[in-house]
């Protein structure tokens, strides 16, 4: 027969904590707010980089919204 012992839920539960602590973003959401491209005060390189978010395809844009925590 199996015996439930508090000693082996401590450590999943423990594991299970840490996993929860580190599904938030580390920069504190940062990172949404420009997707996967630099934010920049430079007129130019923001014009560069929205050009190329422009012509980025659709899949790497879900990549992107993916990898930023986007929905």
């Amino acid at each position: 027969m199996i015996e439930f012992k508090p000693r082996y839920f401590v450590l999943p539960a423990i594991a299970l904590t840490v996993l929860a602590m580190l599904h938030a973003p580390a920069d504190g959401g940062r990172a949404a707010q420009g997707g996967c491209f630099v934010q920049t005060r430079d007129p130019g390189i923001r014009a560069s980089f929205d050009a190329l978010r422009r012509a980025q395809s659709r899949t790497a844009a879900k990549v992107c919204a993916i990898a930023s925590n986007l929905p």
